[in-house]
């Protein structure tokens, strides 16, 4: 993995328990990003997510992520198959990256 990879990553949230409390969560969907750093010490990469046709929940589109809990932009993999509510422009790119491998 390199600065300037595409991937797809599982952003965090905050989401509100209590008036003066709010607790972090993985987003269920997995989401679009480009690697911004690499920490290969530490295993871990940093990534600006893509913006988002609609709201987003998370606060900072910039999030460290963990190498292993990365996953490559065109993953097919049964986890990357749920791509939430972008999923126009998700299979958009999906079909694009398809036809660029058979050429």
């Amino acid at each position: 993995m390199k600065v300037g990879d595409r991937v797809l990553v599982r952003p965090s949230f905050h989401i509100p328990v209590r008036p003066w409390w709010s607790e972090s969560y993985a987003s269920p969907f997995y989401y679009p990003g480009t690697v911004t750093e690499v920490n290969e010490q530490r295993g871990r990469a940093r990534v600006e997510l893509d913006d988002s046709l609609y709201l987003t929940p998370w606060e900072n589109r910039v999030q460290i992520f963990h190498v292993s809990d990365i996953h490559k932009y065109g993953c097919r993999c049964q986890e990357c198959a749920k791509p939430g509510r972008d999923i126009y422009r998700f299979r958009a790119d999906q079909e694009r990256l398809r036809n660029e491998e058979q050429q």
